[in-house]
């Protein structure tokens, strides 16, 4: 059995409460969250996409027929995934299908390989479980399981792992990307996708460091964040703005008197590396300094600045100064002073010392693989 041997069901229903508005049309690089996920189902092969939804409204009609999807709704409302595991299932024109969340922009469709041999015999449902948590949203169902899902939405069950314990389920342990299975459930869940995706579209990934004022630690941060990031293979290049001016010379050094003498450029080469002091008319872009970089040796680019970084930005707070909290930042890292007041946002907030779980952040923004207890952050959010 292949991939193009099973139906595609996308459970799209949901009232997103966590999100406070409706995140499947939330925006993410050029498509909505729900067209990331038909669009990415329909390039990996199925023999057929549904697309399960509450209601037929005429922004699903319109994407249903772009992605080639077969659109159903629930038969009986609010009752969440289950009635569109039910309603998905009785519409599958395969024996199996894989039921998948429309709000998991990076999973993998190369994990359903590692499902398909278990998609055998008596077995009604093959359930990835990861880290321990069950995955009854990336999991291969059998035709006939959904009518096990509609006879107990009828008899006022919905919840999933109450339905599973009536059916024939082989559990399968994953040693997977913890990142694959990330929901997009609240805000903070978006502004991590978003930077995600961001880094997807560059040839480099980027993580910009900021803070509202000088004196915040973002040296400091950025300082505690290399050596971690290098032991888990990550080379960084650091690009700092400074507002006031800065010399790298020694007084009497061969360089520090060809600058003096009026060279608009100075250049270094040494056998384990160069330096060059461009003299310019006004600030080079962070984006322009990057491109003077050789990316053969660099993992990530760390941007260090007040204000001029790029999506996703860790923003550093000690309750000095004021910071517009726009959608370039991802996460805040804060130390806050006892009178402060506090900060009322729905961007997620750790502990400025809290270097680990920046580790953890930054590898997510990255695209980099998290596993055990890096990933487990990221299936719980």
């Amino acid at each position: 059995m292949n991939i193009s041997d099973l139906t595609l069901v996308v459970a799209a229903g949901g009232r997103s409460t966590r999100m406070g508005r409706d995140k499947r049309f939330l925006p993410l690089a050029g498509e909505n969250l729900l067209a990331r996920t038909l669009r990415r189902g329909r390039d990996a092969g199925f023999a057929a996409i549904v697309l399960a939804a509450e209601e037929v409204r005429s922004d699903l009609t319109v994407l249903a027929e772009e992605f080639g999807a077969v659109l159903v709704t629930d038969e009986t409302p609010a009752q969440g995934p289950a009635a569109a595991i039910a309603a998905g299932l009785s519409a599958a024109e395969t024996e199996w299908s894989l039921v998948l969340s429309g709000d998991m922009p990076f999973y993998d469709f190369a994990l359903v390989y590692a499902l398909l041999p278990e998609a055998a015999g008596e077995t009604q449902v093959v359930l990835p479980t990861l880290l321990g948590y069950l995955q009854p949203l990336a999991a291969l169902y059998r035709r006939d399981a959904g009518a096990v899902f509609a006879t107990a939405i009828a008899r006022g069950d919905r919840k999933l792992g109450v339905i599973l314990r009536g059916l024939s389920v082989k559990e399968m342990p994953l040693a997977a990307d913890a990142g694959l299975f990330f929901n997009v459930n609240t805000p903070a869940a978006y502004r991590l996708a978003l930077g995600r995706l961001a880094n997807e579209g560059r040839v480099r990934p980027i993580l910009s460091v900021a803070a509202p004022t000088s004196g915040t630690g973002k040296t400091t941060f950025i300082e505690r964040l290399i050596p971690r990031l290098a032991a888990h293979g990550v080379r960084t290049a650091v690009i700092k703005s400074d507002a006031h001016g800065f010399s790298l010379d020694t007084e009497g050094k061969d360089t520090a008197r060809f600058t003096a003498a009026g060279a608009a450029a100075v250049a270094v080469t040494a056998p384990k590396g160069y330096f060059i002091m461009q003299q310019t008319d006004e600030r080079a872009g962070l984006l322009d300094m990057m491109a003077k970089m050789d990316e053969r040796f660099v993992d990530v680019y760390i941007t260090e600045s007040r204000s001029r970084g790029v999506l996703p930005m860790f923003m550093l707070m000690r309750g000095m100064g004021a910071v517009a909290l726009d959608e370039r930042i991802a996460v805040i890292f804060e130390k806050a002073e006892e009178d402060a007041l506090p900060l009322k946002t729905d961007i997620l907030r750790y502990d400025l010392d809290d270097v680990e779980t920046a580790v953890r952040l930054a590898l997510f923004l990255m695209g980099r693989p998290l596993y055990g207890a890096d990933g487990m952050m990221f299936l719980t959010m």
